[in-house]
């Protein structure tokens, strides 16, 4: 059969666009296929979502006037605990702690505290270095951001190691924004003009050259309450934060008193430890000061780390004696001030503000709502919603982190669910008056959100 040219060139051309058109319908199969993974029921009515931690949310910190800001330029307030001197409690320095701690007590920030002197860094320099970098390497796996701390009370006198010291840290994670530099703890009674302030300078001036970008907090004078002091006669560097220490006991309106005038002269605090008993760490538990204080952090946007994860018999600590190195701890392993403080982390850190969670797939219609009316008296609708059949609990926890009443449902199918709960525990009694934390659990998914209860 003889075809002319311009035939062939029309038959050509049909081939191209069939072609064309083959490739076009590849490329849509395989996005699609994409957006699941292998073996997912696509005719289901389940998505995957992006599964980003708090980091990927947030990136890289910096100050703005008095707030500490993200990536978007958005203030973010970071909350979670400080760890133990490193060469007393060195045990609870590894990865499956920091994950418990993450998950857990939903900290979105961890304190690494390099112990300096009494057989510490300046005697074990590699011990210790390596129980840092496993917090550290274990924080920016996990997806949170990580303090290291220079934990000591007479810096200055150290001054060529500490220099030595985060020049290698700076070296080996400038380019993580997880991490935030803490130069020094808490300088005693000595002069911010003449010993801390230069201090500070030598050792920012060394980081600086390796890691322009991360966070450096400053420590204060008398155990890091002056802050007032030090904005009279700032640093003048950028992304440089002043530390704020308290013991919910011990200081009271004087101190807050010092950080409102730090932040009236427009330095920004981070609250690097405190504790919720006096300042040895022993004594009264102070819970009404607590809240005082909580109030002011959170009015201030101010970020904090609970003083300690340590089993030592003391009131700060949050654990009881000989419980797990590597987390899991039962309720019953938390020390008053452990339940306290994970309660309040919970509180302010929950699931749907963080972003933290597990690498599963959540579910189109997954869903816990806000509480109505909020506040209540005596009564409430909880309202939450699932996609597949399942067990749903709904537990109710007071300010403290104490389970108060809990709500099952076994075999559920998809829906919505309502339940109404009347400000009585688990044994019928009235509840106070105050906030609680209503959290659903369902298919290894938790939301959590506030409710008051007025009398």
């Amino acid at each position: 059969m003889i075809i002319s040219t311009n035939t062939k060139g029309k038959e050509n051309f049909k081939y191209e666009i069939i072609f064309l058109l083959f490739q076009i319908f590849f490329i849509i199969i395989f996005c699609v296929s994409s957006t699941y993974p292998a073996g997912h029921n696509r005719q289901g009515r389940n998505i995957l979502v992006n599964d980003s931690t708090f980091i990927e949310k947030h990136g890289q910190l910096r100050v703005e006037g008095t707030n500490i800001v993200d990536k978007n330029g958005t203030p973010l307030s970071l909350r979670g605990m400080s760890f133990f001197w490193s060469q007393w409690m060195g045990r609870f320095y590894n990865y499956n702690c920091v994950k418990w701690l993450r998950d857990n007590f939903k900290c979105t920030v961890l304190r690494a505290a390099m112990g300096v002197e009494s057989g510490g860094y300046l005697q074990y320099p590699d011990i210790e270095m390596n129980k840092i970098k496993t917090v550290i390497d274990a924080c920016i796996d996990l997806g949170i951001y990580v303090i290291i701390d220079w934990h000591d009370d007479n810096a200055q006198n150290y001054l060529p190691q500490s220099i030595d010291f985060f020049k290698k840290i700076a070296a080996l994670y400038k380019d993580h924004p997880n991490v935030i530099y803490e130069i020094y703890n808490e300088p005693q009674q000595v002069s911010w003009t003449n010993v801390v302030k230069p201090y500070a300078k030598a050792v920012i001036e060394s980081i600086r050259p390796i890691d322009p970008n991360n966070i450096i907090v400053v420590g204060t004078p008398t155990w890091s309450q002056d802050v007032d002091t030090a904005s009279r006669n700032p640093l003048n560097y950028e992304n440089i934060a002043y530390t704020l220490h308290f013991y919910a006991a011990t200081h009271k309106q004087a101190l807050r008193n010092k950080a409102i005038t730090a932040l009236n002269n427009g330095i920004a605090l981070f609250v690097t430890e405190w504790g919720t008993c006096e300042a040895t760490g022993t004594g009264f538990l102070d819970s009404a000061e607590v809240e005082l204080w909580m109030n002011f952090m959170e009015s201030n946007k101010l970020s904090w780390c609970n003083w300690s994860i340590a089993d030592k018999v003391e009131t700060s600590a949050a654990l009881k004696p000989n419980v797990s190195s590597d987390g899991g701890w039962p309720d019953t392993s938390l020390t008053i001030s452990g339940s306290l403080v994970r309660g309040l982390i919970r509180l302010y850190n929950d699931t749907i503000n963080t972003g933290i969670r597990g690498n599963k797939e959540i579910y189109f219609n997954f869903g816990l709502n806000q509480n109505y009316p909020n506040p209540f008296n005596p009564e409430t609708t909880i309202e939450y919603t699932v996609s597949k059949p399942g067990i749903s609990k709904i537990k109710i926890y007071d300010i403290t982190g104490k389970l108060v009443y809990t709500i099952e449902e076994n075999n559920i199918q998809k829906g919505t669910y309502r339940y109404q709960w009347n400000g009585l525990n688990s044994s019928g009694a009235k509840l106070a008056s105050g906030t609680y934390i209503y959290e659903l659990e369902t298919d290894g998914y938790r939301q959590a959100k506030k409710m008051i209860l007025l009398k």
